[in-house]
Parts: structure tokens; sequence; C-alpha cells
């Protein structure tokens, strides 16, 4: 990292009528990152922006927000029509443990090498929604876009613990506090053999999905 300045990034959900029930978590966790990063944090000039550009949005339709923010303050913001995508979503489970520094798996940042091969692959195979992988404990920890919850036995949703490796998503975090879903110990085999499977990120809210 000798050098380099990842930006922090955060993908927003805008809904018709200009909704955006997740804004205030990605508050949370971008000035969470910025505080860890030692990140200037551009306070209401930020806020500011970001209401401007949903103010110019289409109120009938649902959009896709891509905010990034630089270590200097500097931020980016842009916006595209966010287009729906069928259930369930389909997911491919990576053979190899994933191999990363556990502190820049809890940032969204720009600096994501070991997900550039997944990436590419994804583009290639644009039928398939994302990559999913283990850690070397063959732990559950994540998709490349996103979080992956499993159904028990008893009805109840769960989710790996960030410690596992994983961004803590925002769309995950909203799940938590709800009581919709709690965290635990997934094996490759939990996985493999779930009867269900979900998937969540804040852009696609929280969806079925198929191994």
């Amino acid at each position: 990292m000798a050098g380099l300045a990842p930006q922090l990034i955060e993908t927003i959900r805008v809904e018709p009528e200009r909704r955006v029930p997740l804004l205030a978590g990605h508050w949370r966790r971008l000035q969470g990152s910025c505080a860890a990063l030692g990140y200037a944090w551009p306070g209401q000039a930020l806020a500011d922006a970001v209401q401007r550009r949903i103010d110019c949005l289409d109120p009938a339709l649902n959009h896709r927000m891509r905010l990034l923010l630089g270590p200097d303050s500097h931020y980016e913001i842009a916006s595209t029509v966010l287009v729906a995508m069928p259930d369930p979503l389909r997911l491919r489970l990576h053979p190899a443990p994933l191999k990363a520094e556990l502190f820049w798996l809890h940032h969204k940042t720009t600096f994501r090498p070991w997900y550039n091969e997944a990436q590419q692959w994804l583009s290639e195979n644009p039928d398939v929604f994302d990559i999913v992988f283990c850690n070397e404990k063959d732990e559950l920890c994540e998709g490349s876009r996103c979080n992956l919850y499993i159904r028990d036995g008893s009805g109840a949703w769960l989710t790996p613990p960030v410690n596992a490796g994983l961004l803590p998503g925002v769309q995950r975090q909203s799940l938590l506090d709800g009581g919709l879903v709690r965290e635990a110990r997934i094996s490759r085999s939990d996985f493999t053999c779930a009867g269900e499977i979900r998937v969540s990120n804040a852009l696609r809210g929280w969806r079925a999905a198929t191994l």
C-alpha cells in the first residue's frame, strides 16, 4: 500500500420518489472508515452534494448512486438508472480460500486486488451475480459484491461474523439491527448443503440466491 491512497466507496440505492432508506447507514460506515484510515471528513458539504444529486433523479425509477471519497476529502458522485435483476441470483463458490488483509476487507475502498480475478470473470459471465469465498479455515466469508446468508433448521437466517473476513455491509447491518438475521460461523459444507440461501448489498437489497 506504500504510496497509494485508495478512495472510499459507498454504492447507494435511490428508490422511487427519491427514497434512500439506508442513507444513515452509509454515512455511519463512511465516517467510521474515515476515522480508521485518517481521512478528512467533508462534513455538511458532502451531505448537501449527495442530496442535490438525489433531487435531480427521476422519481419514478430506481437509481444507483456511487460516491467516492479520497483522503483529502475530495469526493465524486455519479448516478445511473438501476436495472432490475430476476430472482434467484446465481452464485459460484470459489474453490480456493480468500487471501486478503483483514483490515482492508472491513472497509469499502478502491483497494481490492484479491477480487480482481473474480470481477473479470463476472464481467465475462453476466448470468452469474457473484463469486462466493471461504476463508483459510474453510468458513464462509463473503462474495465479491455481497454479504451471505443461510437458513438453518430452525428457520433462522445466519450470516458470517465480520471477523470471518468480510465487509460489514450497510444492508447486512440493517438486517442485524432489525433482528431478521444473526451472526454465526458457517462452514463451506453448511453453505453448500443449505436449503435456502440469500445475499444482500445496499444496491440490491436482501435477495434469494442459488448456488
